[in-house]
């Protein structure tokens, strides 16, 4: 069966359940040195390579995962290699926001809600007065946003061009 990789790559997206793509009110916000864990279902590429898969079970489920959406199992893998890829990628990813000089500044990661978030108030952020402050952290955020979604566009561009490269050395038409 012939798939493309605007087809892996749409289903790859659409059928994610991690924050990376999701607002659930299940999602815990981090600091800088705390982490959290993440629960992950079918669609979680938990078992991407059937050939180390020693559980008949598993790989039958596989298997039916694949014929659920029209694709061969091997389309299946490398869909969720792919959302793999580009979820670790959004996770690790870590903007800043805002102005050190002006006393405000905000890290977060590529998630949407982010899962690390960081707002950094200086006493020189303070001594500008509550007014100033608010308008100070609202700008950070709104830039560490904006900053995030080109992070997250990035690697959605970096998913396609994985899956496009994947299917060529699979022999796959694209």
């Amino acid at each position: 069966m012939k798939t493309s990789a605007l087809t892996i790559a749409a289903c790859a997206a659409a059928m994610s359940q991690t924050v990376a793509f999701t607002t659930s009110p299940s999602i815990t916000r981090t600091t800088a040195s705390q982490s959290s864990s993440t629960t992950l279902n079918m669609f979680s590429g938990g078992a991407l390579d059937i050939e180390e898969e020693e559980d008949d079970e598993k790989r039958t489920q596989m298997e039916q995962y694949a014929k659920a959406m029209g694709m061969s199992v091997e389309e299946y893998q490398l869909g969720m290699n792919a959302r793999v890829k580009m979820e670790t990628a959004i996770n690790d990813l870590r903007v800043i926001g805002g102005d050190a000089a002006n006393g405000v500044t905000v890290e977060r990661d590529g998630n949407m809600p982010p899962r690390h978030l960081v707002v950094t108030v200086t006493d020189d952020g303070k001594a500008k007065g509550k007014e100033a402050l608010e308008g100070l952290i609202v700008e950070a955020l709104k830039s560490a946003a904006d900053k995030s979604k080109v992070g997250r566009d990035q690697a959605q561009k970096d998913m396609m061009t994985y899956i496009s490269d994947s299917m060529k050395k699979m022999g796959m038409n694209g």
